[in-house]
């Protein structure tokens, strides 16, 4: 049974038209989304990257309806019905990169606390140190 669950999930990304203008534009926002997580990090934009990271969660939350809604009414932007009533395909193509971006996000919090807490610290040794020379002055 693994197995055939293994075929069935293989078959998914094997068997989707890439190339649908939906699919595309899915494609589009995770690459976008990707590179405003490093533009984030790198320019320190703290309010903005909060902001997508909230937002790429309320996505994730509201899968399960999105799937259901998509599923009534694929003829209006698919070729076929990609939606069934496990979510596997709005998980692999949806859940999957904003939960990856998400741990991004996460992980460059926390890499810039570290470097707050290290150049803290640095700052601190400094100032003792100097006081240290005014009282032996």
């Amino acid at each position: 049974k693994q197995w055939y669950q293994r075929r069935v999930r293989g078959d998914v990304i094997y068997k989707t038209d890439w190339s649908e203008s939906w699919l595309v534009a899915v494609e589009t926002f995770h690459v976008l989304i990707f590179c405003l997580v490093i533009l984030c990090h790198r320019a320190s934009w703290h309010g903005l990257s909060g902001l997508i990271f909230l937002s790429l969660l309320a996505l994730m939350y509201s899968a399960k309806h999105l799937n259901t809604l998509a599923a009534e009414r694929y003829q209006t932007f698919a070729t076929e019905q990609y939606f069934d009533s496990n979510g596997l395909f709005i998980s692999l193509i949806v859940l999957f990169p904003c939960s990856i971006n998400c741990i991004l996000f996460i992980i460059s919090w926390l890499l810039q606390s570290w470097n707050l807490m290290a150049d803290i610290k640095s700052r601190q040794v400094r100032y003792a140190a100097s006081q240290g020379e005014k009282k032996q002055d």
